[in-house]
C-alpha cells in the first residue's frame, strides 16, 4: 500500500519557480546588506531552549513562546528551532565578547514558528537579518529605515513605514500608572491592535490585570491623527520630558526624505527584547496583510545573557524573505522558470562533442548553458526550451560541424541565423 505523502501543515516544497523568484530577493537583499558593510554570519537551526526561552529574549507570555516547536536530542537536553536570527545573534556576541563594534553582521536562513496560518505567514520562513552592535545613536535606528527602502525600490514594491518606541510605551504606561508587573502583558495586548481592535485589546489588558480606566486611557492617548510633527505635540502635552520623544523627533528629522514614514504610538512589538525605536513595512493596494519587515532597538538582551551587569546596544533589521515574495507573484512577477539562458541541440549523436565544446566556451564566459541529454528530435527539444522560457536554442549538425558554426534561434522573437562560432558569445553575452 502506498503512504499518502503530505506535507506537515505550515511547510511548503519550493519548486524551482519560486526557488528562483526567493534567490532573486535574498540576492537583492543581500547586495544591500553588503553595500552598507555588513558581514555574514551563520548560526545554528536549533538552540538551547533556555536561551530562546529566556524572559529577556522571547518574553512570558508572547505568541512567539507558545510557537516555538521544542525538540530533545538523544541526551535528553531541552532544545529549540530557532524563531528568529536576533536571539542567536545575541547569544553568540555573549559567547564572542572580543567582536570588535560597531559590530554588522547579515544573516539569511530559516525560521521556525509553529503559529496560525495565513497568506504570506508560513511555520517555516526565509529571514534576511541585518543587525548592528555597539551603537547607541539614532544614526543605527536611521541605517534600518534606509536599507529597507532601497531593497524594495530595487523590488519594485511600494511600501509605508510604521514605526514608533517601545521606551515611548513604558513612558506612556508610567505616565498612566500602569504597573510594572503588568507592563510586559500590556504591550503584548497592544501588538494585536490593528489585527482584533480596541474592544478585544482592552480585554486583554483586562484579563491581564490592567485597571480598566489605566487600559482605556492608554488606548485613548496612542489612537491619533494628523501628521508625524502633530502626534509627536500631542504626546508632549503628556510627557513633558520625554527622552523617547526626543528620540523620534531626530529621526524623523534624520529620514524627512522618506516617503510613507508614519509615527503611530498605537503599533507594538511583541517581543520583550525590544527597548526603544523599531519599524515594520507593509505593502500599499496588496491583499497582504503580513509586515514585510520587523525591526527594533534591543539594548538589554546581550548584557542580560552576561548576568545583567552592562547594556550592549543593538538594532536589527529582519525581512520576511517569503511574504516579500508572496508580494512579488502577486504583482506578476516569479513566472521564470530556468536560469538557463542558451539551450543547445545536436541534431545527432555525431555532433555530440562539438555540441559540447560550444557548451564548455560559452559556461568559460559565464552564459548559462544547458544542452540535449536525452537525445530527442528537434522537435522536443525546441518544446522543451520554450517550455522552460530559455531565451535561446543553438542547434548544430552536420553543416555546422563543417563551417565551424552553429545555428542560433531566439525564442521570444522568433529569429534565426548562422553564424561563425567565434561570433556567438559574443552575440549571447548581450
Amino acid at each position: 500500500m502506498a503512504l499518502e505523502l503530505q506535507l506537515p501543515k505550515g511547510m511548503r516544497d519550493l519548486d524551482p519557480q519560486d526557488k528562483i523568484l526567493q534567490l532573486k530577493v535574498l540576492d537583492t537583499i543581500r547586495n544591500v546588506f553588503e553595500l552598507y558593510g555588513y558581514l555574514p554570519l551563520e548560526t545554528p537551526l536549533v538552540e538551547r531552549l533556555d536561551v530562546l526561552t529566556a524572559k529577556f529574549a522571547v518574553g512570558e507570555g508572547t505568541d512567539v513562546s507558545k510557537e516555538i516547536f521544542r525538540v530533545t536530542d538523544q541526551g535528553g537536553r531541552d532544545l529549540g528551532l530557532r524563531f528568529d536570527m536576533t536571539v542567536p545573534l545575541c547569544r553568540y556576541v555573549a559567547m564572542n565578547p572580543n567582536v570588535k563594534v560597531p559590530f554588522k553582521r547579515y544573516a539569511m536562513g530559516k525560521v521556525f514558528r509553529d503559529g496560525p496560518i495565513k497568506l504570506g505567514r508560513y511555520r517555516e520562513f526565509w529571514q534576511a537579518d541585518a543587525d548592528i552592535i555597539g551603537v547607541p545613536g539614532i544614526e543605527a535606528d536611521c541605517e534600518g529605515v534606509l536599507m529597507a527602502v532601497d531593497v524594495f525600490q530595487r523590488l519594485n514594491l511600494d511600501i509605508f513605514i510604521y514605526f514608533s518606541s517601545r521606551e515611548l510605551l513604558h513612558e506612556l504606561m508610567e505616565k498612566i500608572d500602569i504597573p510594572k508587573n503588568f507592563r510586559s502583558s500590556t504591550i503584548i495586548a497592544l501588538d494585536k491592535l490593528k489585527k482584533i481592535g480596541h474592544k478585544q485589546v482592552l480585554a486583554e489588558m483586562l484579563e491581564a490585570g490592567v485597571n480598566k480606566e489605566h487600559g482605556e486611557r492608554l488606548l485613548g492617548l496612542i489612537d491619533m491623527k494628523g501628521s508625524n510633527k502633530r502626534k509627536i505635540s500631542s504626546l508632549r502635552k503628556e510627557l513633558k520630558n520625554s527622552h523617547a520623544l526626543d528620540n523620534l523627533e531626530s529621526i524623523i528629522d534624520s529620514l524627512k526624505d522618506v516617503n510613507s514614514f508614519i509615527f503611530d504610538p498605537s503599533v507594538s512589538r511583541g517581543l520583550e527584547y525590544y527597548t526603544g525605536f523599531f519599524f515594520e513595512c507593509f505593502l500599499t493596494d496588496s491583499k497582504i496583510s503580513s509586515s514585510l519587515v520587523g525591526t527594533g532597538r534591543y539594548d538589554k538582551m546581550i548584557g542580560q545573557f552576561l548576568g545583567g551587569k552592562q547594556n550592549i546596544p543593538g538594532v536589527g533589521i529582519s525581512f520576511g524573505v517569503s511574504v516579500i515574495c508572496d508580494a512579488l507573484r502577486e504583482k506578476g512577477e516569479g513566472a521564470r522558470k530556468s536560469l538557463t539562458k542558451v539551450y543547445l541541440v545536436p541534431v545527432s549523436s555525431n555532433e555530440r562533442s562539438y555540441v559540447m565544446e560550444i557548451a564548455r566556451i560559452l559556461r568559460a564566459d559565464d552564459i548559462p548553458t544547458d544542452m540535449d541529454l536525452l537525445g530527442r528530435n528537434i522537435g522536443k527539444n525546441f518544446a522543451y526550451a520554450d517550455a522552460l522560457g530559455i531565451p535561446y536554442v543553438v542547434v548544430a549538425g552536420e553543416d555546422e560541424v563543417k563551417k565551424k558554426s552553429c545555428t542560433v534561434k531566439n525564442m521570444k522573437s522568433g529569429k534565426q541565423e548562422v553564424m561563425e562560432l567565434s561570433k556567438v558569445v559574443q552575440y549571447l553575452s548581450v
